[in-house]
């Protein structure tokens, strides 16, 4: 009887052992996923953090790698030439990128507002209302897309875009130069502001967002390159809903986001990556986020985007038509809302 047992016992574990090496019992292994943000890693980029933090991509199978980037046109290079599978990509520069990233489709947008800002000074220029654009000295970059952009902006208010004073000033000088008055306002994005206010000693910094007059366009979002997508449509589901979640958590507790971020960029200030999380809550937050979740998007505002820059920034070879990187399907089911 003994022997009898022992033998069961023995060929129970043998069974179980082949029972794990067969197709659909063995558990499931992790996919490597490589993330390019949109630029080196800072507060506003929050949110991709606490998804790994929180164990999120895990939950997915997903072992992500987040990687810095040099730019918006990098990180495009980054996805399109495969070095990363997905990206942090800014519809606008994607759209006037051209031929050169003719393979990239958008399945979530995460900036729902463009965060182009007008930066002046009370005391100074004090740019509040499209208005006070005309005549403006504008530090920007002239090899830059951006200053179409506001010069679109104009004419779309009605107001001659000739006016417009663009001074080309190298981005780590802009700062120092709005500080010191030596120019009247200054083209950066928005998360920029707490810096900028905290550099400011003798008046205000002020912040005319695009988004919030008028400029109703997407920005950033979850870019992939096409075949990619093709080949692991439940990868990028999977990565997409994860990512969201975060994003969701993010922008509800950033001091928490703060910490789990901080922990990994030790360099980071955490009051600076709350600040910048509540700049992009503005940019996130919308009625059609609230409604649809985050990472929403329609193919009437996209249709939208890509032909407002089509039709006001030069663009290099063929175009892009919203059709073409408009990818619908990859959001979660069931809406994460903010």
């Amino acid at each position: 009887m003994e022997k009898r047992m022992y033998m069961f016992r023995i060929l129970s574990v043998l069974v179980l052992a082949a029972a794990a090496l067969l197709p659909g019992v063995a558990p499931a292994q992790e996919r490597d996923i490589k993330f390019t943000l949109d630029f080196i890693a800072l507060g506003r980029h929050a949110p991709w953090y606490v998804a790994v933090a929180k164990g999120y991509f895990k939950e997915e199978k997903l072992n992500v790698t987040i990687m810095p980037s040099k730019g918006t046109a990098d990180a495009i290079r980054a996805v399109e030439t495969g070095i990363a599978d997905l990206g942090f990509i800014d519809v606008p520069s994607l759209v006037a990128g051209g031929a050169g990233a003719t393979s990239l489709r958008m399945v979530a947008v995460n900036y729902q507002k463009p965060p182009y800002c007008v930066f002046s000074l009370s005391p100074g220029a004090n740019v509040t209302t499209p208005k006070d654009m005309v005549g403006l000295e504008l530090g920007s970059s002239t090899a830059s897309f951006v200053p179409r952009i506001h010069q679109a902006f104009m004419k779309m208010h009605g107001l001659d875009p000739n006016t417009l004073k663009v001074v080309n000033i190298d981005g780590s000088a802009r700062v120092p130069m709005l500080v010191a008055r030596k120019v009247q306002s200054i083209d950066l994005f928005v998360m920029s502001e707490p810096a900028i206010k905290r550099a400011v000693k003798d008046g205000e910094a002020k912040c005319m967002l695009l988004g919030d007059n008028g400029l109703d366009i997407y920005a950033n979002g979850i870019g992939v390159k096409d075949d990619f997508l093709q080949k692991n449509p439940e990868v990028v589901r999977g990565f997409v809903r994860a990512a969201l979640r975060g994003w969701k958590d993010a922008l509800a507790n950033p001091e928490e986001a703060a910490r789990l971020q901080t922990q990994v960029l030790k360099a980071l200030d955490p009051g600076i990556v709350v600040d910048e999380l509540r700049i992009v809550r503005r940019l996130a937050v919308t009625p059609d986020t609230e409604k649809f979740g985050l990472g929403s998007m329609t193919m009437e505002k996209m249709t939208r985007t890509v032909d407002f820059i089509n039709n006001n920034v030069p663009i290099e070879g063929r175009k892009f038509t919203a059709a073409e990187i408009f990818r619908d399907g990859y959001l979660p089911r069931e809406p994460i809302r903010p």
